[in-house]
Formats: structure tokens, C-alpha cells, sequence
């Protein structure tokens, strides 16, 4: 059974000119405050993203993403509580060898934390993630460097690559997927 809905009275559904032009307020600011708060954290994080990104892009020779700099950033802060001071050291380092690439200055990276963090960073432009693991969170897929070295022969086992209507065509194997 399916009940009427009644009608709420008119003069309930009114609102007075005060309360109409008080919501509009509160609305403008909100809007000038939610925009504004970001902008008064977003020099740390620049900060931050820009010295990740040097660092990265010593230790991986490649094309990086800034985005998927960012994103992995918030991975790598999460686990590491000093990684700001990590990351300096990791450019301090580079900059005493005068690096222009990773084989620069990572023979003289030291042994542990700071040369675990090194392999962790270059890990994950690699592969997309931090871990090794199957419940490892990714960050990138598409644009993991692993995958664009194979992005060329990888297609999705039912499409040719060699064009629109080229079904004759076999396609090179997708199994076995490699184990990171």
C-alpha cells in the first residue's frame, strides 16, 4: 500500500528575508574559506613534492610523473615519520658527489635506513607500489615504469594489435604474470 504524502502548509515553508540573506552569507564564506584553506598548506606540500621529485629523479632515470610523485609521497610520509629529513640527507648526499644520475652517489648512501628508503623509492616508480606483497596499496598502474617498457607487446588477450579486423594475428602471451 502506498501512502499519500501530504502538503506541508504554506506559511511552514516560507523563510523571511533575513534568513535567506544569512544563508547566502554563510554559503559566500564558506566558499571563500574552503577555498582558501588549501592554498596555507599547500606551501609544505610543495615543498615537500618538490624535494621528493629531486630526489626521485636521481635515483630513476626516467620520465616522472609529478602526480604520481605526490601520491606516492603520501605513502612513503605515512610509513616514514622523518622522511623530510631522509630525503635531505638523500640530496645532501647527491650534491656532494655532484650526482646527475643514481650511479653518482649511491655507492655512498649508507647501509640501512637511508639506503632502504633509496630502494623503496626506486621500487616503487617501478612497480607501482611500496611492497612486495598482494595487500600492498598501489599508487600507479599504467604509469609504472615496468609497465611501459612492455607496453608495446602486453594487449588484452582478445584485441589484435595489429590493427581494427586483424584477428589472425596471436597475440603474445600475457601468462605468466612476473612476481614482484
Amino acid at each position: 500500500m502506498m501512502r499519500k504524502l501530504q502538503a506541508v502548509p504554506r506559511d511552514r515553508m516560507a523563510m523571511s528575508r533575513r534568513k535567506v540573506l544569512f544563508s547566502g552569507l554563510v554559503m559566500a564564506a564558506g566558499g571563500v574559506i574552503g577555498t582558501a584553506l588549501p592554498r596555507f598548506s599547500l606551501a609544505d606540500a610543495d615543498k615537500n613534492t618538490t624535494l621528493f621529485m629531486r630526489v626521485s629523479r636521481l635515483l630513476v632515470n626516467h620520465q616522472l610523473s609529478d602526480a604520481v610523485g605526490v601520491r606516492m609521497l603520501a605513502q612513503l610520509a605515512a610509513e616514514h615519520a622523518d622522511l623530510v629529513t631522509e630525503l635531505n640527507h638523500l640530496l645532501a648526499i647527491a650534491s656532494e658527489h655532484h650526482a646527475r644520475r643514481v650511479e653518482d652517489f649511491f655507492p655512498a648512501i649508507p647501509a640501512g635506513e637511508l639506503q632502504d628508503l633509496a630502494y623503496k623509492i626506486i621500487f616503487g616508480w617501478y612497480t607501482g607500489s611500496l611492497k612486495p606483497e598482494r595487500t600492498a596499496k598501489v599508487f600507479a598502474y599504467e604509469q609504472a615504469l615496468t609497465w611501459h617498457t612492455t607496453m608495446d607487446v602486453i594487449a588484452i588477450p582478445s584485441y589484435g594489435i595489429s590493427g581494427p579486423n586483424r584477428w589472425q594475428r596471436i597475440n603474445a602471451p600475457v601468462l605468466p604474470v612476473p612476481q614482484f
